[in-house]
């Protein structure tokens, strides 16, 4: 009969705490841990699951990849990601976030899906906010749908005038006194980088001007919309040749 159905209730406890971004998957957590676990480990491994926020690896080896697979968001036997069937589940923005994460090379399946599906968990919270305080910028500089639409592709010139900079002020992505970049905090908005670089690696450190080449620039919109424009080349966006920046 496998464990008792306590482990469910024990489940949609902790949901409310430890596991709050889990807990829509208590149900698939609890059919998962049935074939993880044992009567021996059970116990361990519920302790180990209510610490699942302070997780900097996947302490019940191969449960992220079972989710996944339950969700029919993982092909096991194929160690890749439904993409498609992700971004219909969760939507564009959340696909988009992960996109990177998703689409690495890993011959770990359970590694590879644990830091995908926790990229999407993070998606889920982190996408959805940086869309709206994109939205609250536009509405504070009286911008149109139509303007915001043309961030879709990288323009040489911003769209709209210091958007970006009332974005990078609203969530936090440059340090007020040294005029540092934040990486973490880009991460957190934009999501994983296309070389998988952590907040301590310099990986985008060419991207930040000198403060001679930012005071030569025309004002801190101009110079901030330069160093996003490098942050997007980085991952992979290739800005739209002159000529062609009014489409």
């Amino acid at each position: 009969m496998g464990f008792p159905y306590r482990i469910l209730l024990s489940l949609l406890l902790l949901s409310s705490q430890a596991l709050a971004d889990l807990a829509s998957d208590a149900q698939m957590l609890e059919k998962c841990l049935r074939e993880l676990s044992t009567k021996d480990t059970i116990s361990g491994d519920l302790q180990k699951l209510e610490r699942y926020h302070l997780w900097t690896s996947e302490e019940l080896p191969c449960l992220m990849r079972c989710l996944a697979s339950e969700k029919s968001w993982f092909d096991i036997e194929a160690n890749q990601w439904k993409l498609k069937r992700i971004a219909e589940d969760l939507g564009p923005d959340v696909y988009n976030y992960c996109r990177f994460e998703l689409r690495r090379q890993a011959s770990d399946g359970c590694t590879f899906a644990y830091r995908g599906f926790r990229c999407l968990k993070q998606a889920e919270l982190h996408a959805g906010t940086s869309l709206s305080t994109l939205l609250l910028c536009g509405r504070q500089l009286n911008a149109t749908n139509v303007e915001l639409l043309q961030y879709s592709k990288l323009k040489s010139e911003e769209p709209i005038p210091c958007l970006f900079q009332c974005f990078a002020d609203a969530m936090g992505l440059y340090n007020l006194t040294t005029g540092d970049w934040r990486l973490s905090n880009w991460q957190q908005a934009f999501g994983p980088t296309r070389n998988g670089d952590q907040p301590n690696a310099p990986g985008f450190s060419g991207c930040r001007l000198s403060q001679t080449q930012r005071e030569q620039a025309a004002n801190k919109c101009a110079w901030m919309y330069q160093e996003y424009k490098c942050w997007e080349r980085i991952n992979g966006h290739d800005l739209v040749p002159q000529g062609q920046d009014a489409s």
